[in-house]
């Protein structure tokens, strides 16, 4: 602008905007493009609010969310080739929810009307990362996005929680990291509050717990990829020639109760050995045209273990391995399931009886949940999943514990034994639903009134995804001590024999597993036993037994315990 037109406007009374800085041209796919309020760039360039370029993806959805509250134009956000990390993967800080939340976020953003592209055909060029998952990294089941709003699209884009998955970027292998543990946790990608969202031409990757955009009426994922394991794909969604690596048996917990999940034209590649399943608990899924492969050659695919025949599962054209595949509408009623028989508090420790209560323990205390006596935390119930058929004692909140005091008279013993069989709702050796200081604990030689004697736990810890660690310990006044190093054990799964002895000093656990349904050709599974002196022997002849993890899916069945 001349002095002359300067002067000019002065004159008239105009003001001369002096905070229009040249915006910054681009070329996206042979078309040259400028920045502006509704066009943003993300890559190289600094960032420059006013020239609308900046280096990070959460400037750029900060700016959007600015706008996108009134003005009803879409905004678009344009890419760069390169690997984005929506929080830093070097910052050893724990991730931790707001407050009354549950859930910590990488980037939590309130936007409508937005369009995410990444500037490449290939979607694995551009990358946008976090590695993070409950308990590595984060206290939660840590999620990358949380968008509240509608009218959300992204295209070539990868979203990769890199928690348990390596990060390869072959464009620059300088940017490739290693995944933060091989235990695999829950590390989710997007969670949704709002409606319409478009996928196009984008890759998934984690483990446990995907949650690619979860939580929309109306997601639709076109020409997109996928990897997970169990609880993880949109429930609402409708996948048009998508690509699918599934690394266990069942992809969704469930899904919408009225739509469900719809996939057309799509590629399913099964790692799982034995039986697919598509849901943990019964949902609908429509699969038109969809090619399944698997490496197991006797693989079979199946809805559910329960099919619900209120749920349209339908099947029509597709194929296993190249071969006609249909997996009929549930149309049997389902069996009776009951509800579990709630057995009612029972607080008081009095001789002779048992006591049936909730209760946080000491190693607990740092954990987000309380103990709640004004409710049942024991009932008769049948197991589900991988406790499917059996009957017993299950949890019904967390801290759930049991006791039993010996009569006046026959409270002093020597030697004691106790034999457990206990079927866990874990199928995968893992026994609990997160490694949040939920364990079992069960114990002999034990004072109920002091909480003193010893006994063998069984946690789930960060180190194994499909295993617990087992160690012997005493209790001494509710305070814990190891006696044993903390070993990996893989047999709490299927119908699980606990023995657990004292000999004089000594006490001895044995741990061994069998099916829950045997066939002609299984056998037990291969026994574990571990041995310490107990430092403090005593006559007590109380029994213990503490569950601290998660209920439902995540609880155990106590088939029959036997104190001798």
């Amino acid at each position: 602008m001349s002095h002359f037109t300067n002067k000019l406007l002065l004159l008239m009374g105009l003001a001369v905007s002096i905070g229009t800085e040249a915006q910054t041209r681009f070329t996206y796919q042979g078309n040259t493009l400028t920045t502006n309020e509704h066009r943003l760039l993300v890559g190289s360039k600094p960032t420059n609010a006013r020239r609308n370029t900046f280096r990070t993806i959460e400037e750029a959805l900060r700016a959007a969310e600015q706008k996108s509250s009134t003005d009803t134009t879409w905004t678009e956000i344009y890419i760069e080739p390169s690997v984005y990390w929506i929080d830093n993967p070097d910052d050893k800080a724990i991730r931790m929810p707001r407050k009354g939340e549950t859930t910590p976020y990488g980037c939590e953003v309130t936007i409508n009307r937005v369009h995410m592209i990444g500037m490449s055909d290939k979607a694995e060029d551009v990358v946008l990362a976090c590695n993070r998952g409950q308990t590595q990294g984060a206290d939660g089941n840590f999620t990358m996005f949380h968008f509240i709003g509608s009218d959300f699209k992204a295209d070539n884009i990868t979203f990769g929680n890199y928690c348990n998955v390596d990060l390869e970027y072959p464009r620059n292998p300088k940017l490739n990291r290693a995944k933060r543990r091989n235990a695999i946790v829950q590390a989710q990608l997007a969670i949704c509050q709002g409606d319409r969202y478009t996928l196009t031409n984008c890759r998934f990757i984690s483990r446990l717990n995907l949650c690619p955009f979860v939580g929309a009426p109306h997601t639709n994922f076109e020409r997109c990829y996928f990897e997970c394991t169990d609880d993880a794909l949109c429930g609402t969604g409708i996948y048009r020639q998508c690509r699918f690596t599934l690394f266990s048996s069942k992809p969704f917990y469930t899904t919408d109760g009225i739509q469900g999940a719809t996939f057309i034209d799509c590629d399913l590649h099964s790692k799982t050995k034995g039986t697919q399943y598509l849901t943990k608990a019964s949902g609908p899924v429509s699969m038109t045209d969809c090619r399944w492969t698997s490496d197991d050659p006797m693989l079979t695919i199946e809805w559910t273990k329960r099919p619900d025949p209120r749920h349209r599962c339908v099947m029509t054209g597709c194929t296993l391995n190249g071969k006609p595949l249909n997996v009929p509408q549930p149309t049997a009623a389902l069996p009776v399931s009951l509800p579990p028989f709630a057995i009612g508090p029972q607080t008081a420790i009095i001789s002779g009886q048992w006591t049936l209560d909730c209760y946080k323990p000491l190693d607990t205390m740092d954990r987000d949940w309380t103990a709640d006596n004004t409710r049942s935390s024991w009932g008769y119930a049948e197991g589900i999943d991988g406790a499917e058929g059996c009957w017993g004692l299950m949890q019904l909140q967390k801290g759930a514990r049991m006791m039993y005091t010996p009569a006046e008279g026959h409270d002093s013993v020597g030697n004691q034994r106790c034999h457990l069989v206990v079927v866990p709702c874990k199928s995968g050796g893992q026994g609990f639903g997160s490694a949040t200081t939920q364990y079992l604990d069960i114990c002999i030689k034990f004072d109920t009134r002091t909480l003193t004697g010893y006994g063998l736990r069984l946690q789930r810890t960060p180190d194994y995804d499909n295993s617990v660690v087992v160690s012997l310990v005493e209790y001494a006044n509710g305070q814990v001590t190891p006696l044993t190093e903390g070993t990996r054990c893989d047999l709490f799964k299927g119908r699980c024999s606990i023995t657990l002895q004292s000999v004089d000093s000594q006490l001895t656990a044995t741990i061994a597993s069998s099916p829950v349904t045997p066939t002609s050709d299984s056998v037990a599974l291969q026994e574990q036993t571990l041995t310490a002196t107990m430092p403090h022997p005593n006559h007590y002849g109380g029994f213990h037994l503490q569950h601290t993890g998660s209920t439902g899916a995540s609880a155990t069945v106590i088939q029959s315990i036997l104190l001798q």
